[in-house]
């Protein structure tokens, strides 16, 4: 569960690299096509974070007996 939290924490680290290269890219004033395919990165890399983190919640959830549908169908919303 350790490793999960710090490899979540790194790709959330370089998540944060990507946005500040956004928005210096901006104020650069560098053309909007290629502002655009780093926030198209930075949206891959949020969803990829995001599935890990689904991932090991509900296999917590499941661990602790404590599996409801209700709980999942919130997290995918």
């Amino acid at each position: 569960m350790l490793e999960v939290r710090k490899a979540v924490s790194n790709r959330l680290a370089k998540i944060e690299g990507h946005v500040k290269s956004v928005k210096k890219m901006t104020d650069e004033d560098r053309p909007y096509e290629d502002i655009m395919l780093q926030i198209a990165a930075v949206k891959k890399a949020l969803e990829s974070a995001e599935k890990v983190i689904f991932s090991e919640q509900m296999k917590e959830m499941v661990a602790r007996g404590e599996f409801d549908q209700k709980r999942v169908d919130s997290f995918i919303k």
